[in-house]
């Protein structure tokens, strides 16, 4: 799963949030708002004639300085990066570790790491002009895995946590992960988030400590940790172990923090490879509580699906769960498949499938031109899987 980071497609339509923040958060105000919330809690529409330079995932979009106009922010990896690791070659040198021992030192180069690409939309959400921000002190993830949006210090400006696992490939050294967050209209300072060196696959943001202010958990995948970064208010971040048990091993790639079963506490959703021989993961929700202490022993196990072991993402709707999954060994990342499920029936699902298309990254609730609610991908490339929800099945977007 450590290509998952090719695929991810993010969307933020930021004005006029009409959002009601669950009960942990600080009520009324959209600075409040988890990532989950901003990113899927409301429709959206798909980017029109937008060429992706950067990797799906790695694209944000929203008006992130208040004036009215769609920013669009990226990252793209660089050439010498993705050649090396990803190139034809990566199938010939598959068991030369000489070559990927030498990638990763070749890797410390600066023109090894990812650059930005800051972009203006027009009404119609395609690229019509250059965003003109300051970044400041941003050295360069070799590998950024996601950029998750929320508000993390004071202003009313958007910030982001950059996610990155770095080298892609044996012996999987891992960097740093990042905050960027504003000083100002158009400015941004970046700052390491993480104490160490690590292999983070995912993150989402949610406010563990109950102070009405937003903190950071990532999944650190290769040593089978969930970090959570705990926010003083004005962007510094202190890593706290009390949320998770430290004994408990969590090798996983894919997170997300919701309110699944109603209660007003967020519950955390964990995946990754359910059938891999070494670490495979059982796709779970640890359910939350008024003190935010999670265990594997308040949780729901979801049911796997043989031959689709890759899970991707999650999105709710009403009752309903619906699980994005991809194609597992012997099918590595081949096709996609929607798993459906009623929160009060878990062990009952329906799906439906597209071997054909490429897999889809991540799943949003997408503006439709009826009344049914619509859900699916943002970009063209995979929305070979789009669906209509009418309330029991779904119904596959021809």
């Amino acid at each position: 799963m450590k290509s998952k980071i090719f695929t991810y497609f993010i969307f933020i339509k930021f004005i006029s949030l009409t959002l009601t923040p669950l009960s942990y958060a600080d009520t009324n105000s959209e600075k409040s708002l988890t990532s989950y919330q901003i990113l899927k809690s409301q429709t959206i529409n798909k980017l029109k004639k937008v060429p992706l330079h950067s990797d799906p995932r790695l694209i944000v979009v929203g008006d992130f300085n208040n004036d009215g106009i769609h920013e669009y922010l990226g990252l793209s990896k660089s050439k010498k990066y993705t050649n090396y690791v990803f190139g034809s070659i990566r199938v010939t040198k598959k068991n030369d570790l000489n070559y990927w021992n030498n990638g990763v030192e070749l890797s410390k180069d600066p023109s090894w790491s990812s650059n930005f690409e800051t972009k203006t939309l027009d009404k119609n959400f395609s690229i019509n002009g250059i965003w003109d921000v300051s970044i400041e002190s941003y050295k360069g993830c070799v590998h950024p895995a996601q950029i998750v949006p929320s508000h993390l210090n004071k202003d009313d400006f958007m910030d982001f946590v950059i996610i990155c696992h770095g080298y892609d490939a044996k012996p999987f050294p891992g960097e740093h992960s990042y905050v960027m967050l504003s000083t100002g209209f158009n400015k941004y300072k970046i700052d390491k988030l993480t104490n160490k060196i690590g292999f983070y696959h995912d993150g989402a943001t949610a406010d563990f400590n109950n102070d009405g202010i937003l903190d950071i958990l990532l999944t650190e995948t290769n040593a089978e940790k969930l970090r959570v970064f705990i926010n003083d208010g004005n962007g510094k971040f202190s890593l706290k172990n009390s949320y998770f048990s430290q004994f408990d091993s969590w090798r996983a790639f894919s997170t997300e923090i919701l309110d699944v079963n109603k209660d007003g506490f967020f519950d955390i959703f964990i995946a990754g490879h359910e059938d891999e021989k070494y670490g495979a993961l059982p796709t779970t929700i640890l359910l939350g509580n008024k003190n935010n202490k999670f265990s594997k022993s308040n949780k729901i196990t979801i049911p796997s699906v043989k031959g689709f072991g890759v899970v991707l993402d999650i999105i709710k709707h009403n009752n309903f769960l619906f699980i994005v999954r991809t194609g597992s060994k012997p099918n590595f990342y081949k096709g996609t498949l929607i798993q459906q499920l009623e929160i009060n029936n878990i062990s009952k699902y329906s799906v439906i499938k597209n071997k054909k298309m490429r897999w889809l990254d991540r799943i949003f609730y997408l503006k439709s031109s009826n009344s049914l609610p619509k859900f699916g991908s943002l970009t063209e490339i995979n929305k070979g899987i789009d669906f209509i929800f009418d309330g029991k099945d779904m119904k596959p977007i021809k």
